[in-house]
């Protein structure tokens, strides 16, 4: 099922079991990828990339958020903001383990032949590019800076 229909779906059992958070959370999150839909280049389609480029967007924002309200002191919008980006983990793919990091960037390595740490925005181009959307970009710089300092 793609995943726009999922969020619709769920959208309607939210509304269905009268859950208020997931209610907000994926409404939001559906009008985040309806206009994202309308930006320049876009193409005005729907499809799973889009999906999950606005669900990564949404839950980086929940990040921010929960760093700003614990450094000001306010636990329960930060607990809020956690249950939310829990909602919108679920639309994103598994994470990688480091292992499978590793050996991802270790055959990235393998491929470039680097010349040292030198080369490590080379290998993180490459990398970052073989890795969308499954790792995250510090996960994979501190696996790069590890195997090219060795």
């Amino acid at each position: 099922m793609p995943l726009y229909d999922r969020l619709q779906a769920e959208l309607v059992d939210a509304r269905r079991r009268r859950d208020e958070l997931t209610l907000n959370t994926l409404s939001l999150l559906k009008s985040e990828v309806v206009r994202s839909t309308k930006e320049a280049g876009a193409g005005g389609s729907i499809d799973d990339a889009l999906v999950e480029r606005v669900v990564r967007k949404e839950v980086k924002r929940r990040q921010d958020a929960i760093e700003a309200y614990r450094n000001g002191g306010r636990e329960d919008a930060a607990r809020r903001e956690e249950a939310e980006m829990a909602i919108l983990r679920g639309y994103l793919p598994a994470a990688m383990s480091d292992e499978q990091v590793e050996a991802e960037v270790r055959a990235v390595i393998a491929e470039l032949k680097p010349d040292g740490p030198k080369a490590f925005g080379a290998v993180m181009k490459a990398a970052t590019a073989r890795l969308a959307g499954r790792a995250d970009g510090a996960q994979v710089a501190a696996v790069a800076r590890k195997l090219l300092a060795s």
